[in-house]
Formats: structure tokens, C-alpha cells, sequence
């Protein structure tokens, strides 16, 4: 390690002591703000979970001016104290961009290439990373998590049509490497949510998104328009998957709706709110313990994941 690194790794440790020794001398009770800079340190140093949040208006359209007071957060049914909260949370985005690429898409193929170009253009931020997988027979991942745009670009042009549809198999290698990542992990999906050789089913690919607290958003595509194109089933995994970590799914009439999806994930991913809040005690590390956010006054749809598996503390 050269001087430079390792007056960068002192540093960060000090920070960390620091956190700590002052969230002990205060009773464990953070401020309201956090520099954005530690914000994802949250989690691994003092046992917070976080819960990044969307509201909802009626209207469809992103709530943004709520306050700390607004909300309550429920552990299991239990109301625990809100200590991290922030408005559009600048919180790293770690993207894994998942591209079905079975001979049911190849018609498709070109267009969806494109769109997601053109997201990871407009989205992607120099503290932000993304990772770059298609999944057929087997996932492939094509890029691993990088803020180049040009890599990323690279490898969407090598992304080729192949048999069968690993959906499972590639949520759970897509979970594997948001694990090693710090910050809002995200996964995209863009496929009609049909499996046919996986090795693994959906309740692990479920298990594996949750225990690294992932989000799940799906593209819903339907290779033949009409009802004779849909996979009535994997649209069902599809949703089942968003509802459960906090996403959505987005379904376009055609083509042409694919940049109006990235349009309004770019927007919900940007007007996130952070929330956090102390473990209750006693839970096994395969415990699955439930989540709820509410808004006061109600009339709002909240997007939040249902739950989580508790971690061992470092």
C-alpha cells in the first residue's frame, strides 16, 4: 500500500471511531443529518437497517416534501424510533442491470439495448456503479460494477440472443454481487419473467435479493403483443418480487415505452427517501422480521421493502 492509500484507509477508520464513540456518548441516538459521504456506513458500523422509501401521490407523481414527522416505521408490528432520515438521499446507487437475452427476446433485443443506454447516461453518477448481466440458459455478466460509461456501452454491444431463460439462477448470481457493494443495492430486470432451466427457484432467488437488501424493478416485456404474448405466470413472479423488496414493474404497450420506464425509474430512484432505525432485539440470523412505513394522513402508496433478514454485526 502506497502513502497516499494508506493515509486514505487511516483516515476512514477514524471516522468510523469517531461514529461510533459519539453515538455511544449520546445514548445511540444519530442526528437528523449525516454528511452523505458516511451515509452508507450506517448499516455496517452501528446495526441500523436502512429502508429507502418512494411515496406516492394519487396522481402517480413522486411525493418529495415530506418531513422526518411525517413518517413512522413498524419492526414486526412494533414502532421503533426513526434515527436516520433524509429527502432524496444521495445514498450510492449500486445498479445490477439484468437483460434477458433467450430467443423469445431476440426481437426485442436491439430496442432494449438502447433504452438502457441511455438510462445509464442519464442516471448514473460519478459515486454511483452499475453492473451489466445477461441471463438465457446462464447468466453472464458482461460488466461488473463500474461508473465508466464507455465499459458499460462495450458491453451491452457484446450482449448476444442464446437459449432458455435462467431467471432465478440470475437474480441470485445478480444478489451475490450487490452483496460486495456499498449503498442503495438495485436490481432492473428487463424480461417477460418466464423461467424454464434454472437450478434454483423462486423463493431462493427471493431469499437472495432480501438478505442483501436489494430492490427489485422488472421491465415486463411480451415478445407477441397481445394476450397470446404474455407469461401470465412470470408476470406474476415479476410483481410478487417488486412488491416484496420495495419496487415496481412497468409495463409497455411497446418499444417505444421503454425510455418512458427508465424515464420514471430515473425520477423514483432520485426522489428516494432514507430511512432508518434500530433493530428490536432477540431475532435469529434466519429470522425473516417485517417492515412497514407509514405516511400520517394517509392517501399516499408507499414503496418500501416488506421485511429483512437480520445480519451478524461485523
Amino acid at each position: 500500500m502506497n502513502l497516499a492509500a494508506a493515509t486514505l484507509a487511516s483516515s476512514r477508520l477514524i471516522r468510523v471511531v469517531c461514529l461510533c464513540v459519539a453515538l455511544f456518548s449520546a445514548g445511540a441516538t444519530l442526528p437528523a443529518q449525516v454528511p452523505p459521504r458516511d451515509t452508507f456506513r450506517y448499516r455496517v458500523d452501528v446495526g441500523l437497517v436502512l429502508v429507502p422509501a418512494s411515496v406516492i401521490t394519487k396522481e402517480g407523481q413522486p411525493l418529495t416534501t415530506l418531513g422526518r414527522d411525517d413518517f413512522e416505521i413498524y419492526e414486526d408490528g412494533e414502532l421503533r424510533p426513526l434515527q436516520v432520515f433524509e429527502k432524496s438521499t444521495q445514498l450510492p446507487l449500486q445498479l445490477a442491470l439484468l437483460i434477458d437475452t433467450s430467443l423469445s427476446a431476440a426481437k426485442e433485443l436491439p430496442s432494449q439495448k438502447a433504452s438502457v443506454s441511455r438510462f445509464i447516461s442519464r442516471v448514473l453518477r460519478p459515486e454511483d456503479a452499475a453492473a451489466l448481466l445477461d441471463f438465457s440458459g446462464e447468466t453472464k455478466t458482461q460488466v461488473e460494477f463500474s461508473s465508466d460509461h464507455a465499459l458499460l456501452e462495450a458491453g451491452l454491444k457484446e450482449i448476444k440472443v442464446k437459449a432458455g431463460t435462467a431467471l432465478y439462477d440470475a437474480v441470485i448470481e445478480a444478489a451475490a454481487l450487490l452483496k460486495e457493494r456499498e449503498g442503495r443495492r438495485v436490481m432492473i430486470l428487463v424480461t417477460d419473467g418466464n423461467d424454464t432451466t434454472s437450478k434454483s427457484d423462486y423463493h431462493a432467488a427471493l431469499r437472495a435479493a432480501q438478505e442483501v437488501d436489494a430492490t427489485i424493478y422488472a421491465l415486463i416485456t411480451r415478445p407477441i403483443r397481445g394476450e397470446s404474448g404474455r407469461s401470465v405466470r412470470g408476470e406474476h413472479v415479476l410483481i410478487s418480487y417488486a412488491e416484496m423488496t420495495g419496487g415496481q414493474v412497468f409495463f409497455p404497450s411497446a418499444m417505444a415505452g421503454l425510455d418512458r420506464f427508465f424515464d420514471e425509474l430515473s425520477e423514483v430512484l432520485r426522489t428516494q427517501y432514507l430511512l432508518g432505525f434500530a433493530p428490536g432485539p432477540g431475532a435469529a440470523r434466519d429470522d425473516f422480521r417485517t417492515i412497514e412505513v407509514r405516511v400520517k394522513g394517509g392517501g399516499y402508496v408507499v414503496r418500501h421493502r416488506k421485511g429483512y433478514y437480520p445480519q451478524p454485526l461485523p
